[in-house]
Order: structure tokens, then C-alpha cells, then sequence
């Protein structure tokens, strides 16, 4: 098995890392320009990555994956918020950070 932990973009409060996309993944069908990777909960400033040749999306158990044959860019709606960062061709699995709250005593996705 490939050691992932080499592969993990961080960008913003999504993680991108390097994946095998299941065989019974159902493939989406991305009607708009780009996908959301990583929803916006407050600011509407979602992380995205653009709808284009040479990029595939899946989902799996609300997860969801992208095989791209070219470097791709994840970026932001509000592209002043963070950095796009390029991600090499492979197979991506997208996720949310998550942190710790000493008062509630228990994990939550990180939030803008």
C-alpha cells in the first residue's frame, strides 16, 4: 500500500490526499463549472475545483474523489481567502480538518 501521509494537501480547513477511488464509486455528473470539495458553512467562500477536461469526480459514503490526468487547481470562491494550490495528476480524496474543543469536549469539523 502507498504511504499517503506524503500526500496531504491542507488548504484551508478542506484536506486533499492521495487516494484509491473505490470500484463501486458512482461517478457525478457536475452540472455547474466547478465542484464544491469543501462546503462554506458561514462565509459562502467554498473550496472548488473547476470542471474540465481530463478531471473525473466520484462519491462514495458522502466522500468524495477526483482522478485528474493533468494538474488541477483547488481554489477557493473567494479566491483572496487562500492560495490556490495545483494538485498532480492521481487519485484524490477530499475531506474537512478537524480540532478539538476542551470546553465541549469533543471533535467538530473546522469552520470559516
Amino acid at each position: 500500500m502507498k504511504d499517503t501521509t506524503k500526500y496531504l494537501i491542507l488548504h484551508g480547513e478542506c484536506m486533499a490526499f492521495a487516494s484509491t477511488i473505490p470500484e463501486d464509486a458512482t461517478q457525478l455528473a457536475v452540472p455547474g463549472p466547478y465542484l464544491i470539495v469543501a462546503d462554506s458553512e458561514t462565509t459562502g467562500n467554498h473550496h472548488v475545483v473547476d470542471r474540465e477536461p481530463g478531471v473525473e469526480f466520484f462519491e462514495k459514503g458522502g466522500k468524495r474523489y477526483m482522478r485528474n490526468t493533468k494538474p488541477t487547481k483547488i481554489r477557493c470562491l473567494h479566491e483572496q481567502r487562500h492560495d490556490s494550490i495545483i494538485l498532480e495528476p492521481g487519485q484524490w480524496e477530499f475531506g474537512t480538518q478537524q480540532e478539538y474543543d476542551p470546553f465541549l469536549e469533543n471533535m467538530r469539523n473546522v469552520r470559516d
